[in-house]
């Protein structure tokens, strides 16, 4: 896997006052001219939904169970077979198993930056954090670092209706710690920043008295206790905007935000309300359900990127009782929620124009710890892909006889990215610039041809 460092952070993306809904009709026209050819599965999706499973889920118990292998690495779980002869998950996504043929798994992605905060920044960014090879440390996220995919996104596909071109439901948190880095817009500028709903926290109150409320993603987060509130807090947003002290001291990015949010178009998708019972029965109660829910919405609501960070403080780092955890709440809340999402899009005609990506920042070891958990593993780790232009009920790649290295067809996360640009009309190999109008290319990975129908 390419490193990040062969290009100066300071040569990043930049767009200054471009305009909070993406480039100038001069850099846009530039950028389609050197798109590939829209034929075959370039620009197949009009959205994309990226579930991302903060903390490294267990590859060996979900995706990739290896029942042959020691007792000492293939666990306690056991594998289910799917509605697709031949391929199997873990017993513990038994929703999942009913739709594989909507997905392909890749069971051979790989990287080396083997800890939480670099790996996530990879992963969301596609290039490694130029502090990768120290592990043990959480760098903070700065203005130089390179911009999240959805900020990419936001800047070469803006919304065609008035809604933010991204959208962050959740936020990286890692065991209640808020982490951004790879989240962000970066040295992309404010203006691409996502619009942030943070998890719910235990307190019930929102806390929050900035003039606009939330325009942009917060580092620190702000808190929510429910969507029924969420909804008044945009309404308020909405009646409040002419009268609203200070509007005029705010920059070009946020006020190009706070009318987003006094738009129609915005209340409506984040009004879950809206849902029928049996809908919202369908995904489930829980935080990442109704997140789920609410990513379709933005979907219909013509939002191109989402990202979708799962199960609030209790993230997916099981280095103690990861049978239990997995078992008890990450796995069932994970399996019902993105299986509605899944099973939604689809019933609406929506999956076949909707990239939905399900991934983390690493995988686990295959060999089980003392405490009964597993640790950091980046070496070999599963993500899955589904929608737009993805061949369903595939498996690519494989990992060894342990699910430690990959045996064949090798997947960086930069590769990832290149295909998640490709299926959303992006030329991985284009170039954007900076404010001095220096370029930099949008991956440096390698389209992931056999996940594509």
């Amino acid at each position: 896997m390419p490193p990040a460092h062969g290009l100066s952070r300071r040569a990043a993306l930049r767009v200054g006052a471009l305009g909070f809904t993406g480039l100038s009709l001069p850099a846009l026209f530039h950028a389609r001219a050197h798109a590939a050819p829209a034929r075959g599965t370039f620009g197949r999706a009009k959205s994309c939904v990226i579930v991302f499973n903060y903390g490294g889920p267990s590859h060996v118990d979900l995706w990739d169970l290896k029942p042959d292998a020691p007792a000492e690495v293939r666990g306690e779980f056991k594998p289910i077979n799917t509605n697709v002869p031949g391929v199997a998950i873990g017993e513990h996504l038994p929703r999942l198993a009913k739709l594989a043929d909507k997905y392909a798994v890749v069971r051979s992605v790989t990287h080396n930056d083997n800890d939480h905060a670099i790996g996530a920044y990879l992963a969301l960014t596609g290039y490694s954090h130029p502090k990768h090879e120290t592990l043990g440390i959480e760098p903070p996220a700065t203005p130089q670092d390179m911009p999240a995919m959805g900020s990419v996104v936001a800047k070469l596909r803006p919304a065609a209706r008035p809604v933010f071109p991204y959208v962050a439901l959740g936020d990286l948190r890692h065991f209640g710690n808020n982490d951004s880095l790879g989240a962000t817009a970066g040295c992309l500028g404010a203006s691409f920043e996502p619009y942030t709903l943070p998890f719910e926290t235990r307190t019930n109150r929102v806390v929050d008295t900035r003039p606009v409320t939330a325009v942009m993603a917060d580092p620190k987060g702000t808190d929510l206790s429910g969507r029924r509130e969420l909804l008044e807090r945009i309404n308020r947003a909405a009646s409040g905007k002419q009268a609203a002290t200070g509007a005029g001291a705010l920059d070009d990015a946020a006020r190009r935000a706070y009318d987003l949010l006094s738009t129609s178009a915005t209340r409506d998708a984040f009004d879950l309300s809206r849902e029928p019972q049996k809908v919202r029965g369908a995904y489930g109660s829980d935080p990442f359900a109704r997140n789920c829910l609410l990513a379709r919405r933005l979907v219909e609501a013509g939002v191109p990127l989402t990202t979708l960070y799962s199960v609030g403080n209790r993230d997916w780092d099981t280095h103690g009782n990861n049978f239990k955890h997995l078992k008890n709440a990450l796995a069932p809340q994970a399996d019902r929620g993105f299986a509605a999402l899944l099973a939604d899009l689809d019933a609406r005609g929506l999956l076949s124009e909707t990239l939905v990506v399900w991934m983390g920042d690493m995988g686990r070891t295959p060999k089980i710890n003392r405490d009964a958990g597993r640790d950091h593993w980046s070496f070999c780790y599963s993500v899955v892909l589904a929608g737009a232009g993805v061949a369903g009920g595939t498996v690519y790649g494989s990992s060894d006889r342990l699910a430690s290295y990959p045996s064949t067809n090798p997947v960086s996360p930069a590769d990832l990215a290149a295909t998640i640009y490709h299926l959303l009309g992006i030329d991985p190999r284009g170039e954007i610039t900076d404010q001095q109008a220096r370029p930099l290319v949008v991956s440096k990975g390698d389209v992931v041809k056999g996940v594509l129908a």
